[in-house]
């Protein structure tokens, strides 16, 4: 099967798999890569199988194959082979990646918990243990090792913290290299590029006011949806398409979304997307109640309002798109007011 084939098939099943990671990397967009897809609908099955890559956050997976087991519409546990299969995540608050490689590599989405199954390693920095099964708890970041009788558990520490990368060797299966200069900066953190937002010009049929009444913004064009703020009267909006009595807009200011803290550069006024399609969220949690609104990209502007815990509350990117009944708009008298209306309402710093 064609490989371009594949990635739409993969792209398919991505939401679920979300919950193999920690807070900051469950918030991110998952890709998976593979060979060969098979999805059965009626088990809610799904293998991945030749050459696989999972790439979510901080969390990199290689492997022959993985299979996805659910639970009714939720993900409970994944199963990779590989020879070795490898797992590779940045903990939360630590320098160096943990990575680990296991003929099978057992992911527990409920507990959060890898297990790494025959000639098992686990690395961090210098510090790498073996043994022929690792458990690692990702939530608690602790591991439990056991060794064989002919395979003991060993433990070591390198004579130089060397950087790691995962690479392909000439048979096309995954192999782990220890990089011998110290300067490759592949598994080193990055400061991203500020780069500025460009604000897109509107044609004259987009203007729009908000009506005398105001308006609530919805995630989706139903009143039962969750709610991302009011509208104040007399708001200029950007109509971007309308659909049984809803209007899908964009406003300078008054919609409020919720994102992973980590990914915004400022605890207050203007700060930076920090992570790539980062998502946004109507609630400062990654639980059911909270809905997956939009994203963000890196070097986006976005205003942060609040802080709550390890999330943020923002204003977000010039872009993002949200629902307002249609009654509650109508046309601007002048273009050129309404352009400055909008200039006025615009947070400083977070367009051109």
């Amino acid at each position: 099967m064609h490989r371009a084939v594949i990635l739409l098939l993969a792209c398919f099943a991505l939401t679920p798999l979300s919950a193999l990671a920690l807070e900051s990397d469950r918030d991110q967009s998952a890709l998976i890569e593979a060979d060969e897809v098979e999805l059965d609908f009626g088990s809610g099955k799904r293998i991945y199988r030749g050459n696989v890559s999972v790439r979510q956050g901080t969390i990199r997976i290689l492997a022959d194959e993985i299979e996805l087991f659910y639970r009714g519409e939720q993900l409970d546990h994944a199963v990779a082979k590989g020879n070795p299969a490898v797992f590779r995540q940045r903990p939360e608050g630590k320098d160096h990646d943990i990575i680990g490689t296991g003929q099978t590599i057992e992911l527990d989405e409920v507990h959060n918990i890898v297990t790494f199954i025959t000639d098992a390693q686990l690395r961090q920095g210098r510090d790498s243990i073996e043994g022929q099964r690792i458990v690692y708890d990702m939530a608690r970041d602790r591991m439990k090792v056991r060794g064989g009788v002919t395979a003991p558990t060993r433990t070591t520490r390198a004579g130089e913290d060397a950087p790691t990368v995962i690479a392909q060797g000439d048979s096309g299966r995954p192999r782990l290299v220890i990089q011998p200069d110290a300067k490759n900066t592949s598994n080193t953190a990055t400061t991203p590029p500020i780069t500025t937002v460009k604000v897109e010009t509107v044609n004259t049929s987009d203007m729009r006011y908000i009506g005398n009444k105001g308006a609530t913004v919805f995630a989706q064009r139903s009143v039962t949806a969750p709610q991302l703020g009011t509208l104040a009267a007399n708001t200029p909006v950007r109509v971007l398409r309308s659909s049984d009595g809803w209007a899908q807009i964009s406003a300078p200011r008054g919609i409020k979304v919720w994102i992973y803290g980590k990914f915004v550069s400022s605890s207050a006024g203007v700060g930076v997307v920090t992570g790539s399609r980062v998502r946004l969220r109507s609630a400062p949690s990654t639980g059911t109640g909270s809905t997956v609104t939009g994203e963000a990209n890196q070097g986006q502007k976005v205003w942060v309002i609040a802080v709550r815990g390890d999330w943020k509350q923002i204003e977000p990117p010039a872009n993002f798109r949200a629902w307002i009944p249609s009654a509650r708009i109508h046309k601007p008298g002048k273009t050129e007011q309404w352009q400055d209306d909008w200039r006025k309402l615009a947070r400083p710093g977070t367009t051109d």
